[in-house]
């Protein structure tokens, strides 16, 4: 009895943690979708992407999302034969209305389509393995409506083509491994084999697949799995200030001949975040850095936080002046990733939300290799584990 009280004790201060943590002010997100000629637009599907949360405008034009935290939002309409507008959003201490002006898409021209039926299905299955990717959760992806995707191609050199696809409408992708299914707006999608290169840009929706409950559990284990040691993960320890603790080992990354060296030449010392953050408010954070080498390695960490810890004791105790970068492997287990940030600075939340969205980085190693099939909503939060 005292086991079920003491569990029962946890889940509740759980919950409260939880609400504490997101914060109790919420906010509205409001809009009108309208043409060109200003005239309102019924029927379109309006998002937040990488959200659970979707509505559709009314016959004015008129949408609205209630309940909304202090954050970073990125907010995507959509209807077949228009244009794809999106507005980032930061909420801080108010309500937003943003006005979409859709702007009717012009129709591509026939001669720059692959037309085959066996060119289609050839780069149909190398656009799936690029875009939802290869790992166990994306190889149980299923592409509903592949027949909205139109792809195009470009010749480079003798032996490789250049890769390009559209949508005329939302992609529609179940993951029956994490349990979701997803609307994707895809905008941009460009694969390169002679780089083996691929940049991708869209918006994603999801929404909860209805199953069992030994499929619930199989999939909130999976869901796990997947946030553990993501970019997501990543951000939100870094928000939390307490990455080590987490299981992230990050080193700033040292330049040679004015670019980041492919093999990675680093500080030994994993870097203190808060000499990379700056506090914006009291929802937002300014993370600033060149290059990160982060490998995701919580045994590891958990004794580099240890010995952090008896270092700050030894308050006495000389420092070794000016360590010299050393040499690490680009992937230490296939847990390792690089960011690399184009920005001045990442203005991030504490879920991990960024406002300029991933394009703010250039990534590399594990999470450049996470695709749509391994992404979780911005809504995830991870399980009570229970005795």
């Amino acid at each position: 009895m005292m086991l079920k009280f003491g569990s029962r004790l946890l889940f509740i201060l759980f919950l409260f943690l939880c609400t504490e943590s997101f914060g109790q002010e919420t906010y509205l997100i409001s809009g009108t979708i309208v043409d060109e000629k200003q005239v309102p637009i019924n029927g379109a599907t309006v998002f937040i992407s990488g959200s659970k949360k979707m509505t559709a405008s009314d016959r004015n034009g008129r949408f609205s999302f209630e309940g909304i935290l202090p954050g970073n939002y990125t907010l995507s309409a959509s209807m077949l034969g228009y244009s794809t507008p999106s507005h980032a959003l930061a909420i801080h201490s108010q309500s937003l209305n943003v006005t979409f002006i859709m702007k009717v898409k012009p129709i591509a021209l026939n001669e720059v389509k692959i037309g085959t039926n066996d060119d289609w299905k050839r780069h149909y299955a190398l656009f799936k393995d690029q875009f939802l990717g290869t790992s166990g959760n994306a190889k149980h992806c299923v592409i509903l409506n592949p027949e909205v995707i139109s792809f195009s191609s470009r010749k480079l050199g003798n032996s490789h083509i250049e890769l390009e696809a559209d949508a005329d409408d939302l992609l529609i992708i179940e993951n029956k491994q994490l349990g979701y299914r997803i609307k994707y707006l895809l905008r941009t999608f460009n694969y390169n084999p002679k780089s083996s290169l691929t940049f991708y840009d869209g918006d994603s929706h999801f929404e909860e697949m209805k199953g069992t409950e030994k499929q619930k559990k199989t999939w909130a284990t999976n869901r796990l799995k997947a946030y553990q040691g993501s970019l997501m993960h990543f951000l939100r320890s870094v928000y939390a200030r307490n990455a080590l603790n987490e299981g992230f080992i990050a080193n700033q990354m040292v330049k040679s001949s004015n670019v980041f060296d492919p093999k990675i030449y680093m500080k030994p010392d994993p870097v203190n975040f808060d000499t990379l953050l700056r506090p914006v408010d009291s929802s937002f954070v300014a993370f600033t850095f060149t290059g990160l080498h982060v490998a995701y390695d919580p045994k590891k960490a958990s004794h580099l936080g240890a010995r952090k810890s008896a270092s700050e004791t030894r308050t006495n105790e000389k420092q070794p002046a000016n360590q010299e970068p050393e040499l690490s492997p680009m992937d230490q287990a296939g847990k390792s990733s690089q960011l690399i940030l184009h920005l001045e600075e990442a203005v991030i939340d504490e879920r991990g939300s960024i406002l300029t969205g991933y394009k703010t980085f250039l990534i590399r190693g594990n999470w450049a290799n996470k695709r749509i099939g391994d992404q979780l909503p911005m809504e995830y939060l991870t399980p009570l584990i229970s005795d």
